[in-house]
């Protein structure tokens, strides 16, 4: 009988999927019926939430790792999402691509990282001070990728017992997805090594340890560094060892980093599987997106325009990646999100290597 429930429910989310995709095939040119029905709809799923607000790593002094748990309503498997904040941020900062996954078939799990967070942004409302410490934060820095690891590591646990996870995640098809600090935390996660030169307490000059972790075999980077303080050095990029999605634009500046610095990582990175967006008119806090949830995002004037084209296109680089669907691979490209763009993002490059 369970296999015969989930060969039902398995054969109801493709007759789902069908009928949204027809659904916005009436309503677009044939050419752009599937990009424009992955971007600006949700998939054909409903979701649900599971929050894990007290979970605590006893292999680092019991450090805090609360993770929310998006997923479709339905028996699973499912392709595997971690999602890592911004600095100041929250499990709720990307919350409205959390959601988007989740409608499409992704089991997404968004981590809170303790030492940067909103709630130590907001320390002694000290917002400026507090933000470029954290970012220098030797503990912070080098925990963030070992939060990816130890979400991981309950997500094995969960799918083996957990009552309303048992059997729904696929960890064999895991995939990392970061805006901001975020980024830095999953390129660590996919074979990028830190810099340790503006690390406090000063540990020494140089890259530093690996902090990959081999389940994960893609990532998005949204916002992603190029070399400099506080992160990466120029040799940091030449380990990244798996398809790498990265997202920013000509307004994406913030601590020091302009977005000619941001082109400099897909320069940086090796090539294989790497693709790069630059999104003309993007700025900062576009690419981060609470909407849905019960916190407030940054102010950004570009965000409505930008979140159709990150939603686009990291859906279809997750479809590749994850689900080996050469087609989705194909229309990651400028001709396909082109028609995206408008209001204030005035153009859009889409390069690989």
């Amino acid at each position: 009988m369970p296999v015969l429930r989930q060969r039902v429910a398995a054969a109801a989310w493709r007759f789902a999927a069908w009928l949204a995709l027809a659904t916005a095939a009436a309503l677009a040119p044939a050419s752009l019926a599937t990009t424009l029905a992955q971007s600006q709809l949700d998939g054909p799923l409903t979701t649900r939430t599971i929050e894990f607000p007290d979970l605590a790593d006893a292999a680092r002094d019991g450090r805090r790792v609360p993770i929310k748990v998006h997923l479709p309503q339905w028996s699973g498997p499912f392709p595997v999402v971690v999602l890592s904040h911004g600095a100041g941020g929250s499990w709720d900062g990307l919350y409205a691509l959390a959601h988007h996954l989740a409608s499409h078939g992704y089991a997404v799990l968004a981590i809170e990282h303790p030492g940067s967070n909103t709630e130590r942004l907001r320390r002694g409302m000290r917002f400026g001070a507090n933000l470029r410490a954290m970012v220098h934060d030797a503990a912070e820095v080098l925990g963030r990728p070992r939060d990816v690891t130890f979400a991981l590591d309950q997500a094995q646990a969960w799918n083996q017992s957990h009552p309303d996870l048992k059997g729904a995640l696929d960890l064999g098809r895991v995939a990392a997805i970061g805006h901001s600090f975020g980024a830095y935390t999953v390129l660590a996660t996919c074979g990028a090594r830190p810099a340790l030169d503006w690390l406090v307490p000063r540990v020494a000059p140089g890259l530093g340890p690996d902090l990959s972790d081999p389940r994960v075999k893609a990532c998005v980077a949204l916002s992603p560094q190029g070399p400099g303080e506080p992160f990466f050095l120029d040799t940091s990029f030449a380990t990244i060892d798996r398809p790498v999605l990265g997202i920013t634009g000509s307004r994406d500046q913030q601590l020091g980093a302009t977005p000619a610095n941001r082109r400099r990582f897909f320069e940086l990175e090796p090539p294989g599987g790497k693709v790069f967006v630059w999104l003309v008119g993007a700025d900062h806090a576009a690419f981060s997106d609470a909407s849905g949830s019960r916190r407030a995002s940054l102010p950004s004037r570009a965000r409505a325009d930008v979140q159709p084209i990150v939603r686009a296109a990291t859906l279809l680089f997750l479809e590749a990646q994850l689900r080996g669907d050469a087609d989705a691979d194909a229309r990651l490209s400028e001709r396909e999100l082109r028609p995206l763009v408008h209001g204030s993002i005035t153009g859009i490059e889409v390069l690989r290597k």
